[in-house]
């Protein structure tokens, strides 16, 4: 993750901006729901294999018998009534892109029949050589793009990094939070069931535990700093847990969230994406200009907050993994 902290005076502002919400819960043990996707047909199962690595990439084995039963990527109904939508959202560049808030908290949503999905690694994070996907994105039907997690060496993130059937930083690890891209470009939010990715996954980036699952709060959002801190991230004021936050979820309409607010503690950047109707959600990095959005157009970036870090990184390249949404 970066370092810095975000300014406590931002804090008034945001809370001016998300209601408070009740009814908090643990999400342990619940089951994901609400992440159709537009035309995927039922995944596959997945197998666990031996695939490990220490931070370079290696091919992940697949033709020796599973250690333990085959488990899935969880998919489920669509909701059967409409979204209550508690905040303005608005057309934004591009097909199927929609924007709302402002410089201190923002989210932009993706409809997933008009977008497709791509993650890359960075340079330095996962580092090494041999990835599908380079340290830039092309421009060509370019829309948007947005930051990745915390760093992953020390199990500083929960878990790995998964991209065209290679690995970093050993085997994904079941539970964590997990970022899934799959080959037909779409994507989902996800606690990782466990075993290697199916023959339909493109690519996974895990980062901590759900902040959102089944449209509840984790319960442990709001235990005090250094709790805070040791399940979500350090910020630089070990006194403060209130930093620049980005996260990314799943609505029930099977469109993504990414949402990324200006000094905010874990809590007020969960209850954010919960207004913006994310059913489960997980966060990404934190800290000064770690976080990272850009929407483009007519071969420029445009970015909602002069405190994110510059977006022109993912066309230019850049040293941490990234995702980048283009038009279908």
């Amino acid at each position: 993750m970066g370092s810095g902290a975000g300014g406590t005076g931002m804090t008034v502002l945001f809370l001016a901006t998300v209601t408070v919400l009740a009814g908090c819960s643990s999400a342990k043990g619940g089951q994901p729901v609400g992440a159709q996707r537009p035309a995927v047909a039922p995944h596959p199962t997945v197998a666990t294999t031996g695939s490990t690595s220490t931070g370079s990439p290696s091919t992940a084995t697949s033709n020796s018998a599973p250690k333990s039963s085959p488990t899935t990527v969880p998919t489920v109904a669509p909701p059967a009534a409409p979204i209550a939508e508690l905040l303005d959202w608005k057309k934004g560049s591009g097909s199927g892109v929609e924007v709302t808030g402002d410089a201190a908290a923002f989210a932009a949503r993706f409809d997933p029949a008009a977008v497709r999905f791509v993650l890359h690694a960075g340079s330095q994070v996962p580092g090494g050589t041999g990835w599908q996907d380079s340290d830039f994105a092309t421009t060509q039907q370019l829309v948007a793009g947005w930051n990745g997690g915390f760093l992953m060496a020390n199990n500083a993130s929960w878990g790995g990094f998964y991209l065209g059937g290679r690995t970093a930083f050993g085997p994904l690890h079941a539970g964590t939070a997990s970022e899934v891209f799959y080959k037909n470009g779409s994507m989902d939010v996800v606690a990782w069931p466990g075993g290697a990715p199916g023959p339909d996954v493109a690519g996974v980036r895990q980062n901590l535990a759900l902040m959102i699952d089944g449209g509840k709060l984790a319960g442990n959002l709001d235990r005090g700093t250094a709790a805070d801190e040791h399940t979500w991230g350090f910020t630089n004021d070990s006194s403060n847990v209130h930093a620049n936050r980005s996260g990314v979820g799943i609505r029930a309409d099977g469109k993504i969230v990414y949402a990324a607010v200006r000094g905010a503690s874990p809590l007020q950047l969960a209850q954010y994406l919960l207004k913006a109707g994310a059913m489960r959600a997980m966060e990404l990095d934190i800290n000064m200009s770690r976080p990272i959005f850009g929407t483009y157009a007519n071969g420029r970036w445009s970015q909602p907050a002069p405190w994110l870090g510059p977006a022109v990184r993912f066309t230019s390249g850049n040293e941490r993994d990234f995702v980048v949404v283009y038009e279908r």
